[in-house]
């Protein structure tokens, strides 16, 4: 069984990396943003309070309530349900804190941290339009949300810390080109699972 958390950048090219896991190589993909958005959910239902926002309080609550690698731990629950299905592994996408780098490592798992140009990630953001914000969003308040996901001068392990992830992964990636079926074939490469 092979596990692999996925950190990275906004708009780097995570989801990416998931999905080819997934799809050519037999992973299962679960991304923690989908299991808190579970967990809001439990708590809160159909109610407005079970949105999720960036930087969500409830995120770090869950992580301090539940331990700092609550997310992780969660995706592998789900993943040793259903093991037997993917014999690729586990790929966990969205670790963003200490606590869950921590805890895919305790697993016996690597983190690969995808990166890529600010500017290039944000015309990224922009031409895909997940947000009605991305249309909006000025480079400057881009890359002031990035440094909002920074700033953990106590290196407290619930608290997101983007930097630390990529000081703290197994592997870099970067992918400042323009071509998907080469940036896959990069990371196959880089992953040994030509």
């Amino acid at each position: 069984m092979k596990i692999i958390g996925l950190a990275g950048t906004f708009a780097s090219g995570k989801d990416t990396v998931g999905e080819l896991l997934s799809q050519k190589h037999g992973f299962m993909h679960v991304s923690t943003g989908d299991i808190l958005r579970a967990e809001k959910k439990k708590q809160y239902g159909d109610s407005p309070k079970a949105l999720l926002v960036r930087n969500d309080p409830f995120a770090m609550a869950l992580r301090k309530e539940k331990g700092p690698g609550a997310l992780v731990e969660l995706a592998y629950d789900e993943y040793r349900k259903n093991e037997k299905q993917y014999p690729g592994g586990l790929v966990a996408s969205g670790i963003r804190s200490i606590g869950e780098a921590e805890m895919i490592q305790k697993l016996g798992g690597m983190l690969i941290f995808v990166d890529a140009d600010a500017k290039i990630r944000y015309n990224r953001a922009f031409s895909r339009k997940r947000d009605d914000n991305d249309v909006t969003v000025s480079f400057d308040d881009f890359l002031a949300s990035e440094k909002a996901e920074s700033d953990n001068p106590t290196k407290d392990k619930t608290a997101i810390d983007i930097p630390e992830m990529k000081k703290m992964a197994n592997v870099v990636i970067m992918n400042n080109g323009n071509s998907i079926p080469a940036f896959k074939k990069e990371v196959e490469e880089t992953l040994g699972i030509v």
